[in-house]
C-alpha cells in the first residue's frame, strides 16, 4: 500500500507592542466550559451533473495553469458529504493542536475518498494508493505546491507542506489532483479551529463541546461561495440553525 504523508503549516505572528488586540478576547481558560450545541440542516442548491468528456480536458487545464478551483471537475457534486461546518470563537481565543491521528485519503477506482478533507492546521495527512496501477499526487496551490511524481501501489512517500499565511476566513483549502487519471480531485480544508465536523449524509449535522461565547459558523463546500453566519451560544444551550447554500 502506498502512503504519502504531508504537515499542513500554520504562520505564527510574535506579539508586538504596536499591534492593537481585541478588548474582546479572552483566553479560553477563562470560558466557562460549560458546553454548548449547534447543530443544524445544509440545504443545497439542485446541481446539473456534466459527463466525463465535458470536463476532463477542462480540469486539465486549469491544474496546469495553476487554478485551484475544482468547481468542473468531473467528481464534482451536490453530495452532502462536502460540506464542512466549522465554529470559530469571536468573543474568546482557543488553541488550535494537531489531529492525534493522521487523516486518510484513499485512491480507490480513480477516485480520491473523501472528496473533502478537513483538518486543522500542522496536522498530518496520509494518501493512501488502494488502486492495483499507479497513481500520482499533486497540488499547485499558492504556499502548498508539492508533486510526488508516478508510484505504483505500495510506495510510501513523506511530504512537508510551507506554512500556509494566505489562509481566507480561517480556512485554507489545498487542491490536490493525479496527473496520470486527470479526473482525479480533492480538497485538504486547513482550519484554525478544532471545532469542525462533516454533514451527513441527509444534509444535518451537529458541532459540540462549544463553550459559550460568540462564533462565527462558517460552512465549506468546493462548489459554492463560503457560507457564514454569526451566533452566539450560552451555557450548555443547545441550537439549531438552517446554512443554505445558493
Amino acid at each position: 500500500m502506498r502512503t504519502l504523508v504531508f504537515l499542513l503549516g500554520l504562520m505564527v505572528l510574535s506579539p508586538t507592542s504596536d499591534i492593537d488586540t481585541d478588548s474582546r478576547l479572552a483566553p479560553v481558560e477563562q470560558i466557562d466550559q460549560n458546553d454548548a450545541t449547534v447543530s443544524g440542516t445544509i440545504v443545497l442548491p439542485a446541481i446539473q451533473k456534466a459527463s466525463n468528456n465535458r470536463f476532463r480536458g477542462r480540469t486539465y487545464r486549469n491544474r496546469t495553469s495553476g487554478d485551484s478551483s475544482t468547481d468542473e471537475s468531473s467528481n464534482s457534486s451536490s453530495n452532502f458529504s462536502d460540506v464542512i461546518i466549522s465554529a470559530h470563537p469571536i468573543s474568546f481565543t482557543v488553541e488550535t493542536t494537531p489531529l492525534e491521528e493522521p487523516a486518510q485519503v484513499i485512491q480507490k477506482d480513480a477516485v480520491f475518498i473523501p472528496r473533502v478533507t478537513a483538518v486543522t492546521v500542522g496536522s498530518t495527512v496520509q494518501f493512501v494508493n488502494d488502486d492495483p496501477f499507479f497513481h500520482n499526487v499533486f497540488s499547485l496551490t499558492p504556499g502548498a505546491r508539492f508533486n510526488i511524481g508516478r508510484r505504483p501501489k505500495g510506495d510510501v512517500y513523506s511530504k512537508v507542506v510551507p506554512e500556509l499565511n494566505w489562509r481566507v476566513e480561517g480556512i485554507g483549502p489545498i487542491s490536490i489532483y493525479c496527473d496520470i487519471h486527470s479526473q482525479m480531485n480533492a480538497i485538504v480544508l486547513s482550519l484554525d479551529t478544532p471545532y469542525f465536523t462533516r454533514a451527513n449524509d441527509d444534509g444535518t449535522f451537529q458541532l459540540d463541546n462549544l463553550p459559550p461565547g460568540e462564533y462565527e459558523i462558517r460552512a465549506y463546500h468546493p462548489r459554492f461561495s463560503l457560507l457564514i453566519q454569526e451566533i452566539t451560544v450560552s451555557v450548555s444551550e443547545s441550537k439549531s440553525i438552517v446554512l443554505e447554500f445558493s
